[in-house]
């Protein structure tokens, strides 16, 4: 065996570095994010200013608005360095992996960030503007509506990662297709089962209790679900005529 095999100590250290890395870029992201609060707080009030409609953001406690401001800091800190953080996830893991799966991994981590963002920009674009709308307009203007600046950041955040991580399904089911765990029979066979599933997610992942915006959530997923049958009937097909190549790392002692 080769004493230049990397070891377990040196595969600890490196995980070390990437999770430092991964913090720096958040950090980055969360500074970046506090000098620029104001722009910020501008486009998350926006699906309610671009509608003009008849909210007030208020705060009810002297701290709120600077700790609102950290918290929110983080998050888009967060958001920024997603795809710097799937970078260090792709660093770390590419070294043990065959070629052919370097490559279908690599094509996982860019679909994972890209179906990220689309699911939030969905989000933010169509369904925040529609449930913000049902909501203020839900007392016909007969009350005047002064919402916790708070509470509506956490609700924005929430709505933005839960159709963020939500659009990730079809990336999910192409990479599990192409390594032979699940088949498109079985999705479909599966699909009565998994609506019921979706809108249990959907009232779950929504922070309001309205149904337009467990509806705003759950038809997409269910058609992101039709869509990934798709995905695992071209994956699986494809990730069967796949041959393993030479491993990239030949030898590892511990």
């Amino acid at each position: 065996m080769s004493s230049d095999a990397p070891t377990f100590w040196s595969h600890f250290q490196e995980l070390r570095s990437r999770l430092v890395k991964s913090l720096a870029g958040v950090v980055v992201g969360a500074v970046l994010a506090y000098l620029k609060r104001n722009v910020v707080w501008d486009w998350i009030a926006a699906p309610i200013t671009r509608q003009k409609l008849p909210v007030s953001l208020v705060n009810l406690a002297a701290m709120e608005g600077v700790m609102t401001t950290f918290k929110l800091s983080i998050v888009v800190g967060i958001f920024l360095a997603f795809p710097w953080i799937t970078w260090q996830v792709w660093r770390f893991l590419a070294p043990g992996l065959y070629r052919n799966e370097r490559r279908l991994f690599l094509g996982t981590f860019l679909g994972f960030v890209v179906m990220f963002i689309a699911g939030a920009a969905f989000c933010y674009y169509t369904v925040l503007p529609a449930g913000l709308a049902f909501l203020a307009n839900f007392a016909n203007g007969s009350i005047h509506q002064n919402w916790q600046q708070s509470s509506y950041a956490s609700f924005v955040i929430q709505f933005l990662l839960a159709f963020g991580v939500i659009f990730e399904l079809p990336v999910a089911v192409f990479l599990l297709a192409r390594l032979d765990l699940i088949s498109a029979r079985g999705m479909w066979s599966f699909f009565r089962y998994a609506v019921v599933i979706i809108f249990i997610l959907a009232a779950v992942l929504t922070p309001g209790p309205d149904p337009v915006s467990q509806l705003l959530m759950a038809l997409p997923l269910c058609a992101l679900y039709i869509v990934s049958i798709g995905v695992c009937a071209l994956a699986g097909r494809k990730g069967h005529d796949t041959v393993p190549d030479r491993p990239a790392m030949e030898n590892f002692r511990v």
